[in-house]
């Protein structure tokens, strides 16, 4: 299939002998095959392009378009044999050939670059159905290209969630028709599968669907650890006791000596039993208040599912049960006899979108509890930020007619806590929400698991002993991670930080491989969907103090620090010395595989 000796081959994918690398090179390897994969993928979609415009746009206008086997159907046939590939597989691959190089120019350049991996081309074809002859085709194609070349990992959500907030920003009329549409499709099939089995397929509204799972979720984790069965299992036999109304029970032997610790509720009905009815459903809704309040068309986000349009947004905060809660600083005029410290760029600051802070929706019930499980960032970045310029559109603040007042429009932002009150161990719940809304999902490299429900992570390790040394509790110190990476970072030798962009501003967490490969976070967060994030105010509080030791001096020939602490100190100190070996530059890395 492919010709040349091996070491020419080597030479020309930049990929060394597997028999002889060590775990970097073999990395380096894999990075270079995924980069050369798109590539090759590139290639092909040109291939079939370049064979459409041949054999079938001459044929446009004639009959022999109308025929059962048209041009399109044919030319399909001999890409199907020359990949040995479907006839339906070779029509899909042909009209997603055709949407690059006709409806998706600039980000079919990033495939042939090597900046996008291949497997997520389906996603942003499909997802760009929509704007096929719109005006705005054109932008979009370009914005999503500039989203693409940045910096970062993606995962097939991240990415489905950034073509759908370029495509309702720029085009909400479109969507706004498409809904319409959409909901006139709803449905619940099944399907037959092998050794007697079924599917069950619904199509029903985002946050429908959204409480359905939720709820059997929930029903499937309240069963005790002894339970055989998979979860997957747990939650297929929680749907049929919900929709059947029987009693949903845990499968565990129900040993004397292990007695069953199940949680589950069961409340009697008039002729049968319903479990789980009294199971609290909070959905996350998030959205600029300008949204809510019909002024503004921007998406919002709804946790579990991803992005929404404006209009999905308002449908859901007219429903009767739900409860608004706003996240954002109140600002107060600044007096004479006040210091003042201007704390970003004005070109951010003028911006009027910072005045709308974004609104949480969700159904009514208790605040949501701070996850249980948090790790800690940096102990670079300054954790307080004191005055900002009054946004534009703050009404309420009126400094000119007030004699002792500075020069307007500068007003001083109160900042919101980061911590809990005599916790400084735990956000508080408002830094808590904003950390889950800024990072989405999981930010390790290519991971999907939903913020909600997700760890909070200190970045740099909490010292519970000595707080000032390490591990500020901040939301520019933490990020979210799903339990597996949690413990992953935590007991492996797997290496992660965090800093400011000094392009922007915004957070960037790096994972590095025990062998010292670094890896970016997401380069697509939920402060691109919502850019008034970045500008939001957080107060430390004060330094904790030093928890007072009541061990032992330790002998002569004894241990200084524990294994933990020691582990700590030396993950602080490569830290270090990995941001002085990467200097962050405001040029954009070259493409991963350019082939001219």
């Amino acid at each position: 299939m492919f010709g040349g000796t091996r070491s020419e081959q080597e030479r020309a994918t930049g990929i060394v002998a597997a028999a002889v690398s060590r775990p970097n090179e073999l990395l380096r390897n894999a990075e270079a095959a995924v980069a050369g994969q798109a590539y090759l993928e590139w290639a092909r979609y040109d291939a079939a392009a370049q064979l459409h415009r041949r054999l079938v746009e001459p044929h446009d206008d004639t009959a022999v378009a109308l025929r059962a086997l048209d041009p399109f159907a044919v030319c399909a046939a001999r890409l199907a044999a020359a990949q040995q590939i479907t006839q339906q597989g070779a029509e899909h691959h042909l009209s997603r050939a055709l949407a690059l190089r006709d409806r998706l120019p600039a980000v079919n350049e990033q495939l042939r670059q090597g900046r996008v991996v291949a497997h997520h081309i389906a996603t942003i074809v499909s997802r760009t159905d929509l704007i096929d002859g719109s005006a705005f085709m054109a932008d979009i194609d370009h914005e999503i290209a500039g989203h693409l070349q940045r910096n970062g990992s993606w995962s097939k959500n991240r990415m489905r969630d950034m073509v759908d907030s370029t495509i309702f920003r720029r085009d909400p009329d479109l969507v706004r028709n498409d809904r319409e549409d959409a909901k006139n499709k709803r449905g619940v099939w099944s399907n037959n599968i092998e050794h007697g089995m079924s599917a069950i397929d619904a199509v029903a509204s985002a946050e429908e669907t959204a409480m359905i799972m939720a709820r059997l979720e929930r029903l499937a984790m309240s069963v005790c650890k002894a339970d055989p069965r998979r979860k997957s299992d747990r939650m297929a036999d929680a749907l049929f006791a919900v929709v059947m109304a029987r009693e949903f029970y845990c499968q565990c032997p129900n040993d004397p000596k292990h007695p069953c610790t199940a949680d589950i509720r069961t409340v009697p009905t008039h002729e049968a039993v319903a479990s789980g009815i009294d199971v609290k459903i909070i959905l996350h809704v998030i959205a600029d208040q300008a949204t809510v309040d019909g002024s503004a068309d921007s998406p919002g986000y709804l946790a579990g599912h991803g992005v929404i349009s404006a209009d999905h947004v308002r449908d859901i905060a007219t429903k009767p049960e739900v409860v608004a809660r706003s996240m954002g600083n109140d600002y107060r005029e600044v007096r004479r006899d006040e210091s003042f410290a201007e704390t970003a760029p004005t070109s951010h600051l003028d911006d009027p979108r910072s005045a709308e802070a974004p609104s949480f929706v969700r159904d009514r019930g208790d605040p949501e509890q701070v996850s249980e499980e948090h790790t800690s960032s940096d102990g670079d970045l300054t954790p307080r930020t004191l005055y900002r310029r009054a946004p534009r559109s703050i009404p309420s603040v009126d400094v000119r007619g007030t004699p002792d007042a500075v020069e307007p429009p500068f007003v001083q932002a109160v900042p919101l806590p980061a911590v809990q009150p005599g916790d400084p161990y735990r956000p508080s719940a408002v830094a808590d929400s904003y950390i889950r809304i800024r990072d989405c999902y999981c930010t390790w490299p290519g991971c999907d698991r939903k913020a909600w429900g997700a760890d909070l992570d200190h970045t740099h390790e909490y010292n519970h002993n000595d707080p000032a040394t390490g591990g500020h509790t901040h939301p520019g110190h933490m990020k979210v991670l799903c339990r597996f990476h949690h413990l992953l970072k935590t007991y492996s030798d797997w290496l992660d930080d965090q800093y400011p962009d000094t392009r922007n501003g915004r957070t960037r967490p790096v994972f590095i491989t025990p062998e010292g490969r670094t890896y970016r976070g997401p380069a697509w967060t939920g402060e691109d969907l919502f850019p008034v994030l970045a500008r939001l105010v957080w107060d430390a509080g004060p330094v904790p103090r030093r928890r007072p030791s009541s061990q032992s001096p330790p002998f002569t020939d004894g241990r200084q620090k524990t294994r933990t602490a020691a582990k700590h100190v030396r993950r602080q100190q490569e830290r270090k010395r990995n941001r002085r070996r990467s200097q962050e530059t405001d040029e954009l890395a070259p493409p991963p595989f350019s082939v001219t």
